[in-house]
């Protein structure tokens, strides 16, 4: 008999799955450590398979396993879609217009565009933080602003800008380096800065740019940043 699926451990497995992380996967899901490898336990023993292989840089989806989390994706997202059409089933409901972008440009970028466009709306606008790629997918969001080299074939949009990674430091003596890691260590910096040094050179890492700019003016060391 097969084993009835929870579909809520989907959050969990594809939050581990995201970030490579469990305490990063529980601060993205706000709970605890503790509860996330609870549920990831009890995927993996509900269906007698092993989902994640603990390596040195964290948590890898097993090779054998990573058809799985493809169509656990699918999942997530078609329960999103349904999520999304009952909502705008609700009379007298105004859809919020859901714009998804990395914790960097919500920080400094939007606010002030998303401001001048609110005024032009009548829907509400939820502004989506995430460094993750797949967020946009899953979430169901109406626009995303994305840093990217090429745009992803399933999606539609335009390019509006350019910008360039600069190397910043509270003392121009600083040796330290800070180090990118989670979803923006695949990013062209994050693949730049592990060509050129090792694991011995980074001080402290964060998987945020916003974060490392402000350890970078804490003095904590160089940072990356665009």
């Amino acid at each position: 008999m097969t084993a009835q699926t929870n579909w809520d451990d989907l959050r969990f497995v594809l939050a581990v799955a995201d970030h490579g992380s469990v305490a990063r996967a529980a601060r993205a899901l706000s709970v605890n450590h503790a509860t996330v490898l609870r549920r990831i336990a009890a995927f993996e023993t509900r269906h007698g398979l092993k989902v994640f292989e603990r390596t040195p840089n964290g948590y890898q989806i097993s090779p054998e396993r990573r058809a799985l989390v493809e169509a656990l994706r699918e999942a997530q997202t078609a329960v999103g879609q349904v999520e999304r059409l009952i909502d705008a089933e609700r009379p007298g409901v105004a859809n919020a217009i859901r714009i998804t972008s990395t914790d960097a440009f919500c920080h400094f970028v939007l606010p002030g565009i998303i401001a001048h466009v609110s005024r032009e709306l009548n829907n509400p606008i939820s502004l989506l933080s995430g460094n993750a790629h797949l967020d946009f997918a899953r979430l169901q969001a109406d626009i995303t602003v994305r840093p990217a080299v090429a745009l992803p074939e399933e999606l539609a949009g335009e390019k509006v800008g350019a910008f360039r990674f600069g190397i910043y430091a509270d003392d121009p003596e600083q040796t330290g380096w800070l180090g990118l890691e989670g979803a923006i260590a695949r990013s062209v910096a994050g693949k730049w800065q592990q060509k050129h040094f090792s694991a011995a050179d980074i001080a402290i890492a964060s998987d945020s740019f916003v974060a490392l700019a402000d350890l970078a003016a804490a003095g904590r060391g160089r940072a990356l940043l665009p």
